[in-house]
């Protein structure tokens, strides 16, 4: 039985979430519960894997082989009844590379790629940055929780989008789309002949009541347009390792995707990424299990400790990451960020990162931590706000 609760002292280890304190929030003394890693320890068996490997002490350049093939291919098959073809995948440092690749070798510049704010910010960037066109089908907030806007989609892909990027299960608002939404879609790619760029890199982390579906997974016609990035790195707490891989619809696509990867001097992952990813898909499933049941702790006792103030976090149904409605304070957005920064002391990510106009008045949490540290946070909001 893995301890969720202890306490770990991540100070002076370069860790970013400490190390950016004082840059980001204007003091060096804030409760760091902003940037997506867990201040919780990897599975044993990820540490294990890499002593092992570490006392070889020849660290040179190292590929993967069939046998890390066929671990994330039983893997994904395991997790999500999802059959693919282990020939198709490719490795990147990170689901964002992999997406960088994907716009300069899938679209031309000037086109329109569709995404859905308030998300994780690199969307807007990794668009931006290749002189595409970002379109926004902005989300629609409702009752604490949100949906698509399939009416506005329709109309965006029906005016010539080439490309739509998904997050699924979505960063920051938590939701763990449908297989109903995800066939609606699906359908209207297929129908507009629009590539699907999938970042599903938070898929393992489900709570009860939801089931994540890789969109690709549906039927052929879909699985022809989607390349599907996933990672160990959010799951178990290895981001710093810097492991991805993406599967591409067929083999001509994934020569062109690793093609762009090549020009961006992306060949190979380093030596110890390779052994952390095999390692936690062949032996971490048990430690997964018991970290969704405390994550969904973490929020279920945010949520309760909150129902009496005027901060009311979005209903997750994934990922540790919690999107809190600050708008009922009655406040700005600098005058929450002043108070979150200087009063309660509790670093969160700032809410117009993920999009200016949706984003104003929220803030993104991370609640992948011990209780004691949840406890700490919500009791400084709390302080704060009520």
């Amino acid at each position: 039985m893995t301890s969720f609760n202890q306490q770990i002292n991540r100070e002076n280890t370069r860790a970013v979430k400490y190390e950016l304190r004082d840059k980001l929030f204007e003091r060096d003394d804030v409760l760091p519960m902003w940037v997506a890693d867990m201040d919780l320890p990897a599975p044993q068996a990820i540490q294990d894997a890499i002593m092992k490997r570490a006392e070889h002490n020849i660290y040179g350049y190292t590929t993967h082989d069939d046998a890390l093939l066929t671990t994330i291919q039983q893997w994904v098959k395991r997790r999500y009844d999802y059959d693919i073809d282990q020939s198709l995948i490719s490795f990147s440092p990170g689901v964002i590379p992999a997406l960088h690749a994907l716009v300069e070798s899938m679209t031309e510049e000037g086109d329109a790629i569709v995404i859905q704010p308030p998300v994780y910010p690199p969307f807007f960037s990794v668009v931006k940055n290749h002189n595409r066109t970002i379109v926004e089908n902005p989300l629609i907030y409702d009752n604490r929780t949100y949906k698509i806007n399939f009416e506005q989609l329709e109309e965006q892909f029906k005016q010539g989008a080439k490309a739509f990027i998904l997050c699924s299960p979505h960063n920051p608002v938590g939701r763990v789309w449908t297989e109903d939404e995800l066939k609606q879609l699906a359908d209207l790619c297929v129908k507009y002949n629009v590539y699907l760029f999938s970042d599903e890199i938070h898929s393992d982390i489900i709570f009860s009541g939801s089931k994540h579906n890789p969109i690709a997974s549906l039927n052929d016609d879909i699985q022809a347009l989607t390349f599907t990035m996933m990672a160990p790195s959010k799951t178990f707490n290895i981001a710093g390792l810097q492991a991805s891989f993406t599967i591409s619809p067929d083999e001509e696509s994934k020569k062109t995707l690793d093609t762009q990867l090549m020009k961006q001097g992306i060949v190979m992952l380093n030596t110890i990424a390779y052994t952390a990813m095999e390692a936690a898909y062949q032996h971490g499933e048990p430690w997964l299990e018991e970290l969704i049941e405390h994550l969904e702790s973490n929020f279920n006792y945010l949520q309760e400790q909150l129902q009496d103030t005027p901060i009311t976090p979005v209903r997750a149904e994934g990922t540790y990451l919690i999107w809190l409605d600050f708008s009922e304070t009655g406040l700005s957005h600098e005058d929450i960020k002043q108070k979150l920064n200087h009063e309660a002391k509790l670093g969160l990510n700032d809410g117009q990162s993920f999009s200016e106009e949706h984003g104003d008045q929220f803030m993104r949490m991370n609640i992948a931590c011990p209780r004691s540290m949840v406890e700490d946070g919500v009791e400084r909001l709390i302080q704060t706000f009520n």
